[in-house]
Order: structure tokens, then C-alpha cells, then sequence
């Protein structure tokens, strides 16, 4: 159906006519997009009302997604920017079933992303996913290295995960699990996550020993621990 701009009480809404029963309200990022779908038979009046009715939490849910920086869900389209070791590519996809992997052309900034025959972003995500895991495979050897020289502790192993935090340590065997998607960031930002973590194996919390560890070892720790949120 055809889409409709519309302005309500200041508010700029995109609308969808639908063969649908009842009316749903979406606010999308990066630039708090207003969406509504709507039944093919509901009056202008009606849509208006009930923009009227959500407008507090319209501009407070706008309000959240501009102060937090908040990121359009990934889709994995051609055009789209995704990261390695820091710098920017734009993504595109190609069909070629010789080739399996993802390829980088840093000349052009361009990240190429094999997809099979009726890719879904699912398939699609766990290509670059598994591509992100042999870059992080490949680097993490040397940085433990130094990292290990660093800090004077070795750890029973070293993991690869996606999860919430950048790294996690568990004391009680030594193990180091990382996030995959360090391999988005720079490589700074790797091994500050490593010697973190190592520094773990000697003091667990996050207390005052902690940081005195983290400012002997790591004396930019605060600066790449910011860079690494952004």
C-alpha cells in the first residue's frame, strides 16, 4: 500500500494503509522515525486522535533514542557500514557460490559478503560472524603474548563469544572468554580487553587494587575504555 507523510500536532508520522484490524505505532532509530500502520477503513480523525493520545510518549520515546545513540537494527543490505579492526566499509553482497568467504578491499573500504540463494539476515549475520571469528582467531595469539609479558599471569585459555560484556574471566579456572565483536574495534581496544581481564587473575573485583593494576599496565586504560563504548 501506499505510504503516506503526514504532520499531527508537529509531529511528522509516516503512514501504511493496511488490510489489518487494529492500528500499531512504531518509533525507529537512528533518527526517531515515527511509523503507524493502520486499518484500510479508520478516518484521518482517528489516526489523528491517536497520535494526540501518544504524543508524551512519542517524544519521550524520541528523546531516549537520540540521548542513547541508539542504531538501526542491522539487515545486511547492500550500502550498509559495518567495521573491522576499526575502520569503516561499506557492505556489499555478492552471489558467487566460489566464493565462501568475506573479502575486504581496503583501497576501496569495501567489505564483500557472499550470500547463499535465499540469504534471511540470520544466514547472512552468521557469515560475517564466522569471518569475524577468524580475524579474532588470528589475533588474539600475539596480543596474548604481549598481554601475558604485561602482566605477568597466563590464562588457561582464551574463548570467543558474542555476549554483553567485551570480556569475562572466570578466577576460579583461569578462563578468558572475549567478544566477538572486538573485532570490530581497533586493536588497542583488544588489548586493553585482554590485560583487563588478566588483571582479573590477580585481583577479581573492580576495587581500588584493580584500577591501580589497570593504570600500571594499561595507563590509557580510561581513554580506550570510553573509545570502546562509543
Amino acid at each position: 500500500m501506499a505510504k503516506e507523510i503526514l504532520k499531527i500536532d508537529n509531529i511528522t508520522i509516516t503512514l501504511e494503509r493496511k488490510n489489518i484490524k487494529n492500528m500499531y505505532l512504531r518509533i525507529l532509530p537512528p533518527n526517531g522515525e515515527v511509523k503507524v500502520s493502520a486499518p484500510l477503513f479508520i478516518s484521518d480523525d482517528d489516526i489523528a486522535n491517536f497520535i494526540k493520545s501518544k504524543k508524551d510518549w512519542i517524544l519521550k520515546k524520541q528523546k531516549y533514542i537520540e540521548e542513547n545513540d541508539i542504531k538501526s537494527p542491522l539487515k545486511y543490505n547492500n550500502g550498509e557500514k559495518h567495521y573491522l579492526w576499526g575502520e569503516e566499509y561499506t557492505l556489499q553482497l555478492i552471489k558467487n557460490d566460489a566464493i565462501k568467504h568475506v573479502l575486504i578491499d581496503k583501497e576501496k573500504s569495501i567489505m564483500y559478503l557472499p550470500i547463499p540463494k535465499r540469504s534471511t539476515i540470520e544466514k547472512r549475520k552468521k557469515i560475517l560472524d564466522e569471518f569475524y571469528r577468524s580475524e579474532m582467531r588470528k589475533a588474539i595469539p600475539p596480543v596474548l603474548d604481549k598481554c601475558t609479558k604485561i602482566v605477568g599471569k597466563t590464562p588457561s585459555e582464551v574463548k570467543i563469544r558474542n555476549m554483553k560484556n567485551w570480556g569475562n574471566c572466570r578466577y576460579q579456572d583461569k578462563r578468558i572468554t572475549l567478544n566477538l565483536n572486538l573485532a570490530k574495534k581497533d586493536h588497542e581496544c583488544l588489548e586493553y580487553v585482554m590485560i583487563h581481564e588478566l588483571c582479573h587473575l590477580i585481583e577479581f573485583n573492580h576495587g581500588k587494587n584493580f584500577k591501580k593494576l589497570m593504570d600500571k599496565y594499561c595507563p590509557k586504560w580510561k581513554e580506550i575504555k570510553k573509545r570502546l563504548n562509543e
